[in-house]
């Protein structure tokens, strides 16, 4: 009986043993965008800041509320003042046998109420902190899309690399299959050896086309997974494929929803009307604030007497503060928030003129690209007729081997022209809905507002 070598039970056991490769994960371009966006720590970090702009409007709701407190004191003490008084000595001696300072406890609990009746300054607080908010959720908003156009390129220059590998495949298999004719040929007697050789270059030269074309499939797909926060070797599939569609838009149309719609515009806005009210903010520091004070608790040297009418004290007061010279303080303050106003209406127009050449460009690209693609269709047509005319021709003898050879690079060509104008098309189509507020991708929705 033949024996087996013992180097191929251990290939075989470790075969066996070995776990099985996972399953690629089918992944559409939405669900790519989502997972990005539950995971990415900017995301998360712009949710943390509506919080802190939550905590911040209870903040200075707590102005315009009564502060409540109760406070509590026990006090040991020994007085021996009365001892020092200057009119001490002339008290008969018999008196002054019998004032001896003793050691004495004392007891005090109150509880305290302030309350701001009016001031011209908490409303106007209140209504720029809540202005804060709506900026914070426009920033919040801005990352969030940031994030998510980040993860639609990704994706969609994984599909690109693929359809990279998939052409230069599709080569590779016609040049084989046309270095087979060859050699063929060669055997028969009709063809030479130099176009063996020129056949064989050809084929090694296209196999290292699609090796370095993979080499870019991996690097794309740990770039997704990076974006995703995912294991960067984590297999996943691609589902989608890439949209040249134009958007139903005319530029005048894209550039309206730009600048009504992007989120650093809005951001902007709001910042005008916060400095406004910081402006009112800082004039209401010269008016007058009325306040309310009120006391009520007890003092006893014995704590039994606690809750006793007879031991009990209050107290009311109205509290009117009305600022009379500071100095110039408050003017300097207010000069600059007005200053800080007028920055804010420069960063406006610019962040508008720049969300206008943003939306120009993509729009412009889209178009470009969808010309390209209709142009790249029409030259695969007929780099494929070409081609074809062109091996039957080699095949009666009517053209040559370098014939052949410029047809096939030439559909290659026009097909990688396609693909090119296909993620152009797709990421020039992402941009624009990013530039005109929108999402990238359509059926994606997410937390955009902090916590209540």
């Amino acid at each position: 009986m033949r024996r087996v070598p013992l180097s191929a039970v251990l290939v075989l056991a470790a075969a066996t043993l070995a776990p099985a490769p996972l399953a690629a994960q089918a992944l559409t371009r939405a669900e790519a965008v989502t997972a990005a966006l539950n995971v990415n720590p900017d995301v998360v970090r712009a949710r943390e800041d509506l919080n802190i702009l939550e905590g911040l409007i209870t903040e200075v709701k707590a102005d315009a509320m009564p502060d409540i407190k109760f406070k509590a004191n026990a006090t040991r003490y020994r007085d021996p003042a009365f001892l020092n008084s200057p009119s001490f000595d002339g008290f008969p001696p018999e008196l002054l046998d019998s004032l001896k300072p003793v050691a004495a406890n004392l007891f005090d609990g109150a509880a305290e109420v302030k309350q701001t009746l009016y001031s011209f300054k908490v409303g106007r607080a209140l209504r720029a902190a809540r202005l804060q908010r709506t900026l914070g959720q426009e920033e919040a908003r801005r990352v969030r899309q940031s994030i998510a156009l980040e993860a639609v390129r990704a994706y969609n220059s994984l599909l690109a690399m693929k359809e990279y590998v998939r052409i230069n495949q599709r080569t590779l298999e016609q040049k084989n299959e046309h270095l087979t004719n060859v050699r063929n040929r060669r055997a028969a007697g009709v063809a030479t050896e130099l176009d063996v050789l020129r056949s064989e270059v050809d084929v090694e030269n296209q196999r290292a086309m699609l090796t370095r074309s993979e080499g870019r499939v991996d690097l794309a797909r740990a770039t997704l997974n990076a974006v995703m926060l995912k294991p960067i070797n984590a297999p996943i599939e691609p589902t989608d494929t890439l949209d040249g569609g134009p958007l139903p838009q005319s530029l005048e149309e894209a550039l309206a929803s730009a600048v009504a719609e992007r989120p650093e515009v809005k951001a902007a806005t709001i910042d005008e009307k916060v400095r406004d009210e910081v402006i009112a903010i800082e004039r209401a520091e010269r008016m007058p604030i009325f306040d309310f004070n009120a006391t009520y608790g007890w003092n006893v040297r014995e704590a039994d007497n606690f809750f006793r009418n007879d031991y009990s004290k209050w107290s009311t007061s109205l509290l009117v503060t009305v600022p009379i010279f500071d100095g110039g303080r408050s003017k300097g303050r207010i000069a600059q928030a007005q200053a800080q106003r007028a920055k804010a209406t420069q960063s406006r127009l610019a962040a508008e003129n720049q969300v206008r050449l943003e939306t120009t460009d993509a729009f412009d690209r889209l178009t470009v690209a969808g010309r390209l693609l209709r142009a790249a269709d029409l030259n695969i047509t007929q780099a494929k007729r070409a081609l074809d005319m062109t091996r039957a021709n080699y095949g009666l003898g009517a053209a040559t081997l370098l014939d052949v050879t410029d047809a096939q690079q030439a559909l290659t060509e026009a097909e990688r022209v396609r693909t090119d104008a296909l993620y152009d098309a797709a990421d020039a189509r992402a941009t624009l809905r990013y530039s005109m507020g929108l999402e990238p991708v359509e059926g994606v929705t997410g937390q955009t507002g902090g916590s209540k």
